[in-house]
């Protein structure tokens, strides 16, 4: 059963345009990072019908990066993820003000298979890229490919960088027949980016961002019980992201923001902040803070209206709902020889109140969850 779940962040935008311009690698790395993200139950309180026990997913990520003669490089990932536990359908708003889940049932089974592959191209002032991207679940496939370009300019102190991407998406839900819902679907995105990294002095480097994003096809979740959105969507996100390197601390300050708006009525908040101090030459520690807050779509609804014709946009999903959420969070890095240990561990909890523009009421469904990740880099 498809399923947006946050891990998928872990995968990297693979074709989307780097945060800070990269150069060529000078040697091959092999990389492996092994994932156990936990949702916090829902309260049987809440619950209409079905099981509180959400999702609980393990993923492992493998990446292997390597010169390929002198002026190019490639880029292998692969990624698999296995998830269980039960998803809300709907929302029902009863007369008492407040609201019941409609849950799935908890035997939800799903396991996803992602495949990257990039290459790049290296000249003394500029850099050019593809990659080619497939992924495939029990109900859901997608591929797509990205290009993206880096110049040079001011001596090298200044790099402009753009991108784009396509992917064709296509989902067949399980269960079609039995539950009335749509046997086929397909959904196209389209990203367009845009970077200037600027280097500040020896100490420090900023980075400012545009992209837009255009989705058509299925927008709607065909595993709600009453989910109806418009066909078509329009992103644009503005990016900010600042290194600062403290000599005196061996440590590093890195501070991101981001504004997201689009035409569904979300405009979205998110910052974040990381202090990645050394302590002598192997041992890393980067404790960092995340800050997420957005405002409800145009035609959320706290509960499912079944008076409304099907063809009228509502969705009583939580994830277009007012609100905010903070993300607290660890990394511990140990370098051995050509080997660098490293995990992390993040928390991540949502509220109503916590939110710029929050909605009227607080969806039952708002996430909580908790993320471990272990694994290496390793040198060849």
């Amino acid at each position: 059963m498809k399923k947006i779940n946050p891990l998928v962040a872990l995968t990297g935008a693979a074709l989307a345009l780097p945060a800070i311009a990269a150069d060529q690698p000078t040697s091959a790395k092999l990389s492996f990072l092994s994932s156990t993200y936990h949702e916090k139950d829902i309260k049987n309180s809440t619950i209409l019908s079905g099981a509180g026990k959400r999702y609980d997913i393990e993923k492992n990520q493998f990446r292997l990066v390597t010169p390929l003669g002198e002026n190019w490089s490639g880029d292998l990932y692969v990624s698999q993820e296995a998830m269980s536990g039960a998803s809300p359908w709907g929302t029902f708003d009863g007369a008492d003000d407040e609201s019941s889940l409609i849950m799935s049932g908890a035997t939800i089974r799903d396991k996803r298979t992602q495949v990257n592959l990039s290459g790049r191209k290296y000249n003394e002032d500029s850099s050019y890229g593809f990659t080619l991207t497939r992924s495939k679940e029990d109900d859901y496939s997608a591929k797509g490919f990205g290009v993206s370009g880096e110049w040079d300019l001011n001596n090298k102190l200044s790099t402009v960088s753009a991108g784009f991407s396509f992917s064709d998406d296509e989902i067949k839900p399980v269960d079609a027949l039995k539950f009335g819902r749509i046997e086929k679907g397909k959904k196209q995105t389209r990203s367009f980016a845009a970077g200037w990294t600027q280097i500040i002095n020896q100490n420090s480097i900023l980075f400012t961002g545009i992209s837009h994003t255009v989705k058509q096809g299925l927008l709607s979740d065909p595993y709600k019980l009453r989910d109806t959105r418009p066909s078509k969507k329009a992103e644009w996100t503005l990016s900010f992201k600042y290194r600062q390197y403290f000599e005196n601390r061996n440590a590093a300050l890195h501070a991101d923001y981001r504004l997201y708006n689009d035409d569904f009525g979300v405009t979205s908040h998110t910052a974040g902040i990381a202090w990645k101090k050394s302590i002598g030459d192997k041992l890393k520690i980067a404790p960092r803070f995340r800050y997420y807050s957005q405002s409800e779509a145009d035609f959320y609804a706290f509960g499912d209206n079944y008076s409304l014709a099907k063809t009228e946009a509502q969705s009583s999903d939580h994830r277009l709902s007012g609100f905010g959420s903070t993300t607290t969070g660890v990394q511990i890095s140990y370098e051995l020889g050509k080997w660098s240990m490293k995990m992390s561990f993040d928390r991540y909890s949502s509220k109503n109140s916590l939110g710029h523009a929050e909605s009227e009421k607080e969806h039952p469904a708002l996430l909580d969850f908790t993320l471990w990740s272990a694994g290496f880099d390793l040198e060849i």
